[in-house]
Parts: structure tokens; sequence; C-alpha cells
């Protein structure tokens, strides 16, 4: 999608970091933007922000774990402009503490922000996308956690592994259609995601040592990367249509380990005397023809 001037992106938790940071690169690149966030008057600031420097820019209040809510952002983006490109990004750490002490609300609040607001952001925009028969893209915010997995919370992890779940089916539906996409996997970023979790989570605030791991999240998160360059780096994969989107290179040994356990842990077949599974029979039994993945 090399030409974004005049196209219209929509992109959630757009009032600051990540998402903000992408509107920017957007907007140099001429596309014009409309941030959907749940904190109203900072998304609205934010987009005054880029009015104020030339850009065709509305904010709108979004709570992307509610389904209903998409529906209004659906009709009030539809006033702005057909969205060419959704960026489905807002996020949620999911708590400290073992996992046998996650609070079951937590979790489930967790999961609707950081994975099923995808499938409400699909539901929305993807089939106008699609049919519009232009060149459009999607772009998923997953994680690192997603691909090398470090002792913090589990419902974060998890729910950033369902990200990359979704991220790679797409991939395949996708393969035969005019939108691309991509899932942006960042290391460690300066935002704001530790008290934005504290303010938005359910149920009571976090206790003792995992409010103290809180604290110190938030400690190390302030000195990861700026946002800036990441939304850079997103603008630039929407261009030259990249799925992964790897800001952090310093994960990449991390990674390398990762994946070396697992194609180590490939021995011999569990049944000597079985012929092996059809995978081309399982693509076609699906309607495709081929699967998005590297095959040597």
């Amino acid at each position: 999608m090399k030409d974004l001037k005049d196209k219209t992106a929509f992109i959630t938790g757009g009032a600051g970091g990540i998402g903000l940071a992408t509107a920017r690169a957007l907007a140099t690149r001429g596309a014009r933007v409309i941030l959907a966030d749940i904190v109203a008057d900072k998304v609205e600031a934010a987009a005054a922000e880029l009015r104020a420097r030339g850009v065709d820019a509305v904010g709108i209040r979004l709570n992307v774990a509610d389904e209903a809510d998409w529906a209004r952002a659906g009709e009030a983006a539809a006033r702005f402009g057909e969205v060419r490109i959704l960026f489905s990004n807002a996020g949620v750490g999911g708590g400290s503490g073992r996992f046998e002490t996650y609070d079951p609300e937590v979790w489930r609040w967790a999961y609707a922000v950081n994975a099923h607001a995808h499938l409400y952001a699909c539901r929305t925009f993807l089939g106008g996308m699609k049919a519009s028969g232009a060149l459009c893209h999607l772009a998923l915010t997953a994680s690192m956690v997603a691909i090398v997995p470090p002792p913090i919370s589990v419902a974060y992890i998890s729910s950033k592994f369902a990200t990359l779940g979704i991220a790679m089916a797409l991939r395949n539906e996708l393969a035969e259609t005019d939108v691309g996409i991509s899932v942006l996997c960042p290391g460690m970023s300066a935002t704001n995601i530790v008290a934005t979790t504290a303010s938005l989570r359910p149920g009571a605030g976090e206790q003792g040592q995992a409010a103290q791991t809180a604290q110190n999240m938030s400690g190390v998160l302030a000195g990861g990367m700026d946002p800036g360059p990441i939304g850079e780096r997103v603008a630039q994969a929407i261009e030259a249509g990249q799925f992964f989107i790897f800001t952090h290179p310093e994960w990449k040994g991390m990674a390398q380990a990762q994946f070396a356990e697992i194609l180590g842990a490939f021995g011999t077949s569990a049944d000597p005397t079985y012929g092996g599974d059809d995978i081309a029979g399982l693509v076609a039994a699906n309607g495709a023809r081929r699967m998005n993945v590297v095959t040597g």
C-alpha cells in the first residue's frame, strides 16, 4: 500500500503511545486519521493536536471491549470517510500475581481488550475494506512477549499470544484479497500502559506484592523505547506490505533460542505406520489454495 495520501486510518488506543505515534507517522504521508480511545478528553486533545498541524483528524470515544460501542464508532467513522487502514492497537496489562490467584473478572477484561477487540474491529470495518476493491491494510498490536514470554502477567502474555494467532490466521484468510496485514510485536515501550491498566481494570486494585510489581514495571517501561520510532516503523510496514513488525532487535537471540527448543522437540512420529498429515488436503478442505508460511 505504497500511497497513503488521503487514505482514512482508524486507530484504537489513539490518545497516546504507539497509537498516536502511528497516527502522526501516517499523517506525514497524507493520511486522514480517526483516533479512537476510551478517554474522551485525551483523544479529542490528540486529534486537535493533529488538526493544528493541518491533518484531517477526528477523535472519538471508544471502549474497544464493548461490542455495542463499536457500532457507534463505525457510524462515526462512516461520516468521516471510508476506512482503508485499520490499526487495532489498544491494549492493557493483565495485572500481576500468581496465575492461581487471578481474579476471573480481570482475566476476562484483559482478553476483551487485548484479543476480543480485534474481532469487533474487523466485524466493524474489514468487510467494507474487502468489498471496496481498493488496497487496504489491517494491523494488529501483539508484543514480543507473544514470541518470548518473560516471567510477567500470564493474562497479558496469553492474550498477546492470542493476538499473534489471530494475525497469523488472518494472514491466510486475506492472502487472496486486496487487504494487507501486519502484526506489531514491540518490546519495552515508554507508554502509560501500567497506569492505564490500574485506572480501568475492574474490581479492587492490586495489593501487596502485586502492587509493588506493577510499580516496578512502570519504572522499567519508563526507560523503554519512545513510541515515535515504533509508529514510524508501523507506517513503513503498511507501505511495504510487511507482515511481522519487530522494533527491538535485542530480543532476537531469545527468539532464536525459543524456536531452537521447539524445533529440537520434533522427533520421530508417534506412530511409525502413519503416512503423515495431508497438509494440502487440510488447506483445500477450507477453501484455500495455499498457506502463507515459508515452506523451505
